[in-house]
């Protein structure tokens, strides 16, 4: 008799071929649906999901493998699957060029007021070209939050741009730090310097809120923020303050604390923002090979094989 997984979410038709070898299940993102689909589970694979917490997970009498479609996962009670001897598997590292691209298109869109000439073109201002400004980026200070997978992406690409890069990330030796061409400071200090901060972070305890009133008055002013990693590092609230008095000089999100966001906040119309609905990584390219990654790691844990990247 076949394992049985079950696919919550849209996946790549490339991901079920190679989920032949096994009886597959797809749902929509429900939860009540998700917990009457588990029960004869032996495998779930999550894209778009619910929370998956432990009252999802104690209708899942066979469980052996959560199979996270990207890099978060913040999406599941780690300790509940823990409990249970459930493995969550993920795809580290399979989106970063991705995410890293994005950042930089979001960092350049401000630098560069892309948003502000768009609609000043559009309102025929054609003569704010001779009195407002853009911004360069080359020898400006980069400040990259996170030196993981996407970060150090995000560091190949802004030394193309001539950019000077500070990095705050106490899980990492400074010596890696520095084989980037990079310093390794505090969050302080980093906050302190950079023209520019960018944030690759996962969402714990510890980096919920991360950045707040008290921290981005730390900040130069006229500063850039820009977020692609998870929403809820970051008060919403406060970053339109900054961006109101100046403190901050523009903000770019891919995340936000909810999502989808409630885009009545003042924040989504202020003229220095610029948001996407949290796609950096969403790319044909980046998809199909997530989708292999974790099509292949649930599988392995299957066979009864250990898995190249399980976080439980």
């Amino acid at each position: 008799m076949k394992p049985v997984v079950v696919l919550c979410g849209a996946f790549p038709e490339i991901a079920e071929e190679r989920l032949s070898e096994v009886e597959t299940k797809r749902i929509s993102i429900d939860r009540h649906e998700l917990s009457k689909a588990i029960v004869d589970a032996d495998g779930l694979i999550l894209r778009n999901m619910p929370y998956v917490d432990d009252e999802i997970l104690s209708c899942a009498l066979k469980l052996k493998v959560i199979g996270r479609f990207g890099v978060g996962v913040d999406n599941v009670d780690l300790e509940a699957a823990k409990r249970r001897g459930i493995r969550v598997v993920y795809t580290p590292g399979v989106n970063a060029d991705a995410v890293a691209e994005h950042t930089f298109a979001l960092l350049l869109a401000l630098a560069k007021r892309l948003r502000f000439w768009h609609d000043a073109l559009l309102r025929g201002e054609y003569r704010l070209r001779w009195t407002e400004k853009s911004f360069e980026v080359q020898g400006k200070v980069l400040g990259i939050v996170g030196f993981g997978y996407v970060g150090r992406a995000v560091a190949q690409r802004a030394k193309a741009f001539k950019m000077r890069l500070l990095v705050y990330d106490p899980f990492v030796q400074p010596e890696i730090v520095s084989s980037f061409e990079a310093e390794s400071v505090s969050l302080d200090e980093l906050l302190r310097q950079s023209d520019f901060i960018t944030l690759h972070i996962p969402l714990t305890e510890q980096t919920k809120g991360l950045i707040n009133r008290e921290r981005l008055a730390l900040m130069k002013r006229g500063a850039f923020l820009i977020n692609t990693s998870r929403g809820e590092v970051c008060d919403l609230d406060a970053l339109y303050e900054a961006l109101q008095s100046g403190q901050l000089a523009g903000v770019a999100l891919d995340v936000f604390p909810k999502e989808p966001p409630d885009v009545s906040h003042p924040i989504f119309r202020h003229p220095n923002f610029v948001g996407t609905p949290h796609v950096a990584s969403h790319t044909p390219e980046t998809l199909e090979r997530m989708a292999l990654v974790v099509v292949e790691q649930v599988l392995k844990v299957l066979k009864g094989e250990e898995p190249d990247f399980a976080v439980v």
